[in-house]
């Protein structure tokens, strides 16, 4: 006996609801002053992310009306928003006043560590969709909460980028990040960065980093909207650099 499937259906049985469940995209917006940065790239990005992930998304205005309601309630602090695939209450928005990261780390730098499990290729889960299914990112983090980041090794055994952050190094007085088609996702303040990099001007090179690279830099940083330009101090137990923070992150942090 044969199975008929009606034309324009590409699935052959209906799927259950638990199989989309909590699917959507995110984003976190840096707010300052009851105003939200970088407001359009974070909307391009989460644009980019729910057409990757198949999701239709018709409420963008309105969205956007709630995000800068919620910032001026904030005024200083973080807004984040989430787009899920369920019909009745499509997006949600969460708040928080104040400071994500202390200001004495600025002064004394991170330590992270590097999570010793591989990120999935891009090519399984496109790395510039930030989705809300992040379970590598999740135990990437179980492996390393006595440092402040963990750093993440993609399929090939290079760096890619922090659990929430983006990784650059700084050597011979060149800004080094990993290139998108590591897997990494283009984080907003990364862009900024490379951007304000090549008008001071410094050296910007996107090339695949090692852990020999890292350890060897003269300078390393975290970026992302909520923490800026965030200087690392020790990687794996390496010191790096000879000062916190660096001539090249020094520049950079007064850029901004």
């Amino acid at each position: 006996m044969r199975t008929r499937v009606k034309p324009g259906n590409p699935l052959l049985f209906p799927q259950p609801p638990w199989l989309f469940e909590n699917s959507g995209a995110f984003e976190t917006c840096a707010v300052k002053g009851g105003e939200i940065l970088h407001l359009k790239e974070h909307l391009l990005r989460l644009r980019g992310s729910l057409k990757t992930l198949g999701i239709s998304f018709d409420r963008e205005e309105e969205l956007k009306k709630e995000l800068k309601e919620a910032a001026k309630k904030v005024q200083g602090g973080f807004i984040r928003a989430a787009v899920r695939r369920e019909e009745e209450s499509p997006f949600l928005i969460y708040s928080h006043r104040g400071a994500a990261y202390p200001k004495e780390l600025y002064r004394r730098g991170a330590r992270v560590v590097t999570a010793p499990t591989r990120q999935g290729a891009p090519e399984a889960a496109p790395g510039g969709a930030k989705s809300s299914q992040r379970l590598s990112s999740i135990l990437s983090r179980l492996e390393g909460l006595e440092a402040l980041e963990v750093l993440r090794l993609g399929h090939h055994g290079t760096l890619t980028e922090g659990t929430v952050s983006n990784l650059f190094i700084v050597r011979e007085g060149t800004l080094m990040t990993p290139p998108p088609w590591t897997g990494v996702l283009e984080g907003v303040m990364r862009s900024h960065v490379l951007e304000k990099a090549r008008g001071l001007p410094v050296p910007v090179k996107e090339t695949p980093l090692t852990r020999h690279d890292l350890f060897n830099a003269e300078e390393a940083f975290l970026t992302n909207v909520l923490m800026g330009i965030l200087p690392i101090r020790e990687a794996d137990g390496r010191a790096i650099g000879a000062k916190i923070p660096g001539s090249v992150t020094k520049r950079l942090m007064g850029a901004f």
